[in-house]
């Protein structure tokens, strides 16, 4: 279903984030911000277009509805087309990625403001303080204000620290990725985080989602629900063995049991590797608590449920709901709540609009997700099923 909305403006950035120009004269424009994750842009434009010449490599786009940025990023790779119908200089493609990808490399340093010459120890950590101002620290460390100057991004800052989620105990590898590090702690703590360009730098941001599923609702009955899925895997890890410490510290072993009584069997033991943590460490017990409950969770049964609804006058993207957000979807009978993970958003250049959600768990890092509401629903679902099979006949 499409529908006119007010049409979007697209800035050109150069590399100091300067706006240097308005496309104005796009034939179509994809965005798909994501969750937690990466998002990207597709920007169709006439290859004769005089603003064809703003779209290369080093400058970006910053995508606004009104006084809303809905992504900004740098353009990665434009790609030219022709055919022998075509009547002008053919097309410009631009792909581009939102400017979260600055997460995705860098590393986190075990001690972030020492030089690289001086990395002696072999962990970060992360102790005692709430999830976002642990996020908040390991960005500016790294790449932020507080980072060394060969690694800071100097147009980057930090949105007010607002002080969510619980306190973090945690205990960051070496060199691991700063997003993957970012989207573990985020998880747990229920956050959403990205980065936006806010006047002339970036900005990294931490917000609480927001609970609409008593508002928004999908279902094919309300005509915004083009398709909807189910499915559920067994459970990789139902006994999780921490081993901490080792050398030079003693040796602490832990064993934490999760039983599924929907997959009555054999445990499924997993080993944690923690033999980096000096068993001396105050924070021991805590830490190898969370790691036990990461594995679990990690190994735990998943249930599956990917809805795609559709926008609709009534019910539309970016001013209903935004990426992060719980809203309901209609399975069955039921009406059953989940995260909105990415949304694909296209316009054309008459000023249509249609957007799509993916609602749950939708690719390989999502299914890694222990949606233990989803598995809940999912299997009573399965147990009914198994019910109707056995009843006798009248």
């Amino acid at each position: 279903m499409a529908f006119d909305l007010p049409r979007v403006t697209v800035q050109v950035r150069d590399g100091n984030l300067d706006i240097v120009g308005v496309v104005d004269d796009y034939i179509s424009l994809t965005i798909i911000p994501r969750f937690n994750a990466v998002g990207s842009f597709v920007l169709d434009i006439a290859a004769d277009s005089p603003k064809a010449h703003l779209l290369v490599p080093g400058n970006g786009l910053v995508i606004r509805r009104g006084a809303d940025v809905l992504m900004s990023g740098p353009i990665r790779e434009p790609n030219w087309k022709r055919s022998n119908s075509d009547g002008g200089d053919g097309t410009l493609t631009v792909n581009g990625v939102d400017d979260l990808t600055l997460l995705t490399g860098t590393t986190c340093w075990p001690t972030p403001t020492a030089a690289p010459g001086s990395q002696t120890d072999s962990v970060y950590k992360i102790s005692g303080v709430v999830a976002e101002t642990a996020m908040r620290a390991l960005v500016n460390l790294n790449i932020g204000p507080g980072a060394q100057a060969a690694r800071k991004v100097s147009n980057l800052t930090l949105a007010t620290d607002g002080l969510h989620g619980a306190a973090v105990n945690k205990q960051v590898n070496q060199f691991d990725r700063l997003l993957d590090v970012l989207q573990d702690i985020a998880k747990t703590a229920g956050l959403g985080f990205r980065i936006v360009q806010v006047g002339a730098n970036l900005q990294f941001q931490v917000y609480v989602p927001a609970d609409l599923s008593a508002s928004a609702k999908f279902s094919f009955g309300l005509g915004n629900l083009t398709d909807a899925s189910y499915s559920v895997t067994a459970p990789t890890c139902t006994k999780a063995v921490v081993v901490a410490g080792g050398s030079p510290s003693p040796r602490v072993v832990s064993v934490t049991t999760r039983a599924d009584a929907a997959f009555p069997g054999p445990w499924i033991e997993q080993f944690v590797d923690l033999t980096s943590v000096d068993t001396a460490s105050t924070d021991l017990t805590a830490q190898m608590t969370q790691a036990a409950d990461g594995a679990l969770t990690s190994g735990a049964a998943q249930g599956n449920l990917t809805m795609t609804p559709i926008d609709t006058p009534r019910l539309q993207f970016g001013r209903d709901y935004t990426v992060g957000d719980r809203v309901s979807c209609q399975v069955k009978d039921d009406f059953f709540a989940d995260v909105v993970r990415e949304v694909s958003i296209s316009f054309d250049a008459q000023g249509g609009y249609l957007a799509k959600a993916v609602i749950g768990s939708s690719d390989g890092t999502n299914n890694q997700d222990a949606l233990a509401r989803t598995y809940a629903y999912i299997s009573r679902i399965f147990t009914e099923i198994r019910h109707l099979k056995t009843r006798k006949p009248l």
